[in-house]
């Protein structure tokens, strides 16, 4: 029974390739039996029939991915007709622009986010010895805050506007620190 959901698993995924042609129904059929044959290899033999659908399913995919890319004609390159994006800069404003940007996303960031987390750890643990949970929570929410941090940074336009995010970040956790 295993073989003939891996079977069905490896036609299953050539017809999502065909139905990426335009076939809509075909590719619907395809998913539909793809997950009908992992569903069969989970329920026979549970997280290792699963795995070896997944990997036969990969395995599949990426032949079907290099078929497409051998037998894709070359297409022939233009000329850009405009500059790239990125570019060095020239002048020493850009220069020092760039630099503050750094500076504020990476170690300004980072710092107000170990300093929330480290206030979060010591409200949980409320003046009590350090426990295991209170650590886990820090190595888990340091880079999660850190992360939310340069979301909210990197949207912002000029260097003066990313000042705000890791201040209040900071003054939050001294915050929780305190309240402990």
């Amino acid at each position: 029974m295993t073989a003939i959901a891996l079977i069905a698993l490896v036609v299953a995924l050539v017809l999502v390739r065909i139905g990426w042609n335009g076939a809509r129904g075909l590719a619907l059929l395809g998913w539909a039996l793809a997950l009908g044959a992992l569903t069969v290899l989970a329920w026979q033999d549970g997280a290792w029939g699963l795995s070896v659908g997944v990997v036969a399913g990969m395995g599949t995919a990426l032949a079907c991915v290099l078929h497409a890319g051998w037998s894709a004609p070359a297409k022939n390159l233009r000329a850009r007709r405009e500059p790239p994006a990125i570019s060095i800069p020239h002048h020493r404003r850009d220069l020092v622009r760039r630099l503050a940007v750094f500076a504020l996303v990476v170690p300004v960031a980072f710092a107000a986010a170990e300093w929330f987390a480290f206030g979060v750890q010591a409200a949980i643990r409320g003046g009590a010895a350090l426990d295991s949970d209170a650590v886990v929570l820090t190595l888990y929410l340091q880079p999660v805050i850190w992360i939310a941090l340069l979301t909210v940074q990197l949207t912002r336009a000029r260097p003066s506007q990313m000042i705000a995010a890791p201040l209040v970040t900071a003054i939050a956790g001294t915050m929780l620190w305190g309240a402990a």
